[in-house]
């Protein structure tokens, strides 16, 4: 026996006008189709928001500690030619590494939003310039880049409008499933990690701009 077809309020006004003397049954509550209030767009800005406001809480949670972003020695060692990458992640500190990640967390959020498409070299120099330490900036400036890193995720969340909040909750879901803890930056981490091995949660993060 074939399955009956139940309509949407909209179908069922067609019918109804098509069809004057005929009557429509009337759609059970809870039954209904319901549309996304959501654009794929906002979703997606929702996304870059959250990877964005994880990474802020990274950089203010380093800088406040004490450390310097921009300290010499981690600096040199990363930027000298003659040390190999691997090497380089054994030599540089610890929390010089995590803001290295949340740099570019931060970074690939802001520019997948404003350009869409695969971000090359001079926009990855263009962010650092305007949004990061680097040498010889003053205490100005650098309070300056901090609140022009604000002011991107403010901008950015206000684009996502209210699906922020349902993003968010459906990235707090997501920990819960797959068990994971701990903050949210670190939680979004091993979430994307578990992703490269998880097709259905890498689509989901996808949907969701978090990947």
């Amino acid at each position: 026996m074939p399955t009956p077809t139940i309509l949407s309020t909209e179908q069922r006004a067609e019918v109804a006008q098509a069809t004057p003397n005929v009557n429509v049954s009337p759609i059970i509550p809870g039954t209904e189709k319901l549309k996304d209030p959501f654009t794929e767009g906002q979703k997606k800005q929702a996304g870059f928001a959250i990877r964005m406001e994880n990474a802020l809480k990274r950089f203010n949670e380093i800088e406040d500690s004490g450390f310097n972003p921009v300290n010499l020695k981690d600096v040199m060692i990363d930027n000298a030619p003659f040390i190999p990458g691997g090497l380089e992640r054994f030599l540089t500190s610890p929390k010089y590494k995590q803001y290295q990640r949340a740099i570019i967390d931060f970074a690939t959020a802001q520019l997948r939003q404003e350009t869409g498409a695969v971000i090359n070299n001079s926009e990855i120099d263009w962010m650092y310039l305007t949004y990061f330490p680097q040498l010889g900036d003053d205490p100005q400036t650098l309070l300056d880049k901090r609140q022009a890193r604000q002011d991107a995720y403010i901008g950015m969340r206000s684009q996502a409008g209210k699906a922020y909040d349902r993003v968010k909750k459906e990235t707090i879901k997501y920990g819960e499933e797959v068990g994971v803890g701990g903050t949210d930056y670190e939680a979004l981490q091993i979430l994307r990690k578990r992703a490269e091995t998880d097709p259905e949660l890498e689509t989901r993060l996808k949907q969701a701009g978090l990947l």
